[in-house]
């Protein structure tokens, strides 16, 4: 077990001169540990409002939120000679995006290597414990890093994120050449170094999506949307994640119960008192517009899905069966690998194999639908697989 009250204190960086160092002292280093801390659970609109970067040495924590000029770091993050290594990349790769129009080239993701290997743990917490008999403290997951001074523990927490990561690395590189799936790991790192955050608007229909939605009756669905609107806009004013207003929870319950007095509201489970002071009489409102504008289930917004259809927009009986089998096939495969199922093929992917209908390893390569390790370790099976439907 490792002793962290021995490492090094982190170098905070929050003025220019402290970055510039930072920035000579990370020339040619071969490897980068980074990671990212926002304030989602906070704010309306979140930010990125901490940056950690570990070399061998130096534990780097950036205050984006005094520094405003960070261009400096975006050709190291895209310097394809530079190994960029993260635990579960696509949050931090969308926000670095986002944020600065940062990308990242030459990735390693400890989370994906450990699922890859099939390893039991594959959160960080867990992979510390387990290979460095490190502790880390969980509940700085969700802490507010927008506050400053950050507490001293959050700080810990904070580089702990950063500092053990090219050590798990060198661990998973050996492994996964032993485990001969170093190119499936390759594969799976070039993919996720193509995340691009995407601009995010708020959907006023968004409330089709809730858990619970097709629960409701027609006007209950009517309630739902107006509610779900309403917190939006209080969540904007109050400049707050709008499950901090209402949770789906008190949404759905609103919608069932639909009351039409304020005590009724304040009775509600999950309604807080302070929301029905500040917007009782809004909520009601919302509540009653939304009865007298029923919703039928079968008039929520059809995904588009471009699997072989029928003329009733369903997979046709073939492609099922084909989809049904690959995944029969594909879940024992994995279970022989140890490793959870999507790790072997995802079933967007057993979808495109059933739709397209392929009978040679010629075929499973078109239009990208295997990769060319896919294809090495699984293609003739899936072939196999299709070839015994007929």
């Amino acid at each position: 077990m490792e002793n962290t009250d021995a490492l090094p204190a982190p170098i905070w960086v929050d003025r220019p001169a402290p970055f510039q160092a930072m920035l000579e002292r990370l020339q040619g280093e071969p490897s980068l540990a980074v990671d990212t801390e926002s304030n989602s659970f906070y704010v309306y609109e979140e930010q990125v409002c901490l940056i950690q970067i570990s070399v061998p040495g130096a534990d780097y924590l950036i205050d984006p939120l005094t520094l405003k000029d960070l261009s400096g770091l975006g050709p190291l993050l895209a310097d394809p000679a530079v190994l960029k290594v993260l635990h579960g990349a696509d949050y931090d790769l969308t926000v670095l995006h986002r944020d600065y129009q940062f990308t990242v080239s030459n990735l390693f993701d400890t989370m994906w290597a450990s699922r890859i290997l099939g390893w039991p743990a594959h959160g960080l917490a867990a992979l510390l414990q387990e290979h460095f008999g490190i502790t880390v403290n969980k509940k700085y997951q969700r802490a507010n890093w927008g506050i400053r001074p950050l507490p001293p523990a959050q700080i810990d927490y904070a580089r702990l994120d950063t500092h053990y990561l090219l050590r798990l690395k060198d661990l998973q590189v050996k492994a996964l050449h032993e485990a001969n799936r170093w190119d499936q790991a390759q594969h799976r790192f070039a993919q996720l170094a193509q995340t691009r955050s995407v601009p995010r608007e708020f959907d006023p229909e968004g409330f089709w999506q809730m858990s619970g939605a097709r629960d409701l009756d027609d006007a209950g669905r009517g309630v739902l949307r107006e509610l779900f609107n309403f917190r939006d806009h209080r969540a904007r004013l109050r400049n707050r994640p709008p499950f901090k207003i209402l949770s789906n929870r008190a949404l759905l319950a609103l919608s069932e119960q639909r009351p039409h007095t304020l005590d009724g509201l304040r009775k509600v489970s999950g309604v807080p008192s302070w929301l029905v002071q500040q917007s009782g009489s809004h909520m009601l409102a919302a509540i009653e517009r939304g009865a007298q504008r029923p919703h039928a289930w079968e008039d929520r917004p059809r995904t588009h899905n471009n699997h072989e259809k029928n003329h009733n927009a369903r997979p046709t009986r073939e492609c099922q069966a084909r989809f049904e089998a690959l995944r029969a096939w594909r879940n024992a495969a994995a279970e022989q690998r140890e490793v959870e199922p999507d790790i072997v093929l995802n079933n967007h992917t057993l979808w495109a194999i059933a739709q397209q209908n392929p009978r040679t390893l010629a075929q499973l390569a078109e239009n990208d639908l295997l990769a060319a390790w896919q294809i090495d370790e699984f293609g003739q099976a899936v072939l196999d697989v299709i070839k015994n439907l007929h």
